[in-house]
């Protein structure tokens, strides 16, 4: 049965294998399977351990990263303006036998799709 709360016995018995892999300098697939749990297991306890150091110190647990984070970045220098884009895409289509490549207005993209459509069949 799988408990969420690990007792502080438990953890200290984690990071004592923990400790052991970083001092081992060993691989750590080899270093699982030598100790009987998976590699995965073995992952997962690294990425805690931060969390559980602090805790068994009686420190403030950091806080984990929740969801999406969004990048925020800064614009290039040599940038292209908005204004500077093509105003037309070119598609090129081969069915068959049959080609075609045209270069359709951006702003009648509807229109596009709707003659791609007929033409394709």
């Amino acid at each position: 049965m799988r408990s969420d709360k690990l007792s502080e016995e438990r953890i200290g018995e984690i990071l004592a294998i923990l400790d052991e892999l970083k001092a081992s300098g060993g691989r750590a697939e080899v270093f699982a399977q030598s100790h009987g749990v998976s590699y995965g297991q073995l992952r997962g306890w690294l990425s805690h351990a931060p969390r559980w150091r602090a805790q068994l110190a009686g420190q403030e647990v950091p806080a984990r990263a929740s969801g999406f984070v969004q990048a925020r970045l800064s614009p290039r220098s040599g940038a292209v303006a908005a204004d500077a884009l093509p105003a037309h895409a070119r598609i090129t289509c081969v069915a068959g036998a049959r080609r075609a490549q045209i270069d359709w207005p951006v702003a009648h993209a509807a229109e596009c799709a709707q003659w791609l459509r007929a033409w394709l069949g």
